[in-house]
């Protein structure tokens, strides 16, 4: 299998050139947190108790 096979549920980044954060540390974190929310949801746990402070 390559680096291009598409894998059921398999994240995909895409950078562009030239386009910056404007709150980087800020907006960075907030996708932290909202990955490790979609993580916990995938091993469905469910919607309460993720957003119940497991996120914290």
């Amino acid at each position: 299998m390559g680096l291009d096979a598409s894998v059921p549920g398999m994240a995909r980044l895409l950078l562009v050139d030239g386009v910056a954060l404007l709150r980087p540390e800020e907006q960075v974190f907030t996708a932290m947190l909202t990955g490790f929310a979609n993580q916990q949801l995938a091993r469905n746990l469910a919607r309460t108790t993720v957003e119940a402070g497991r996120t914290r």
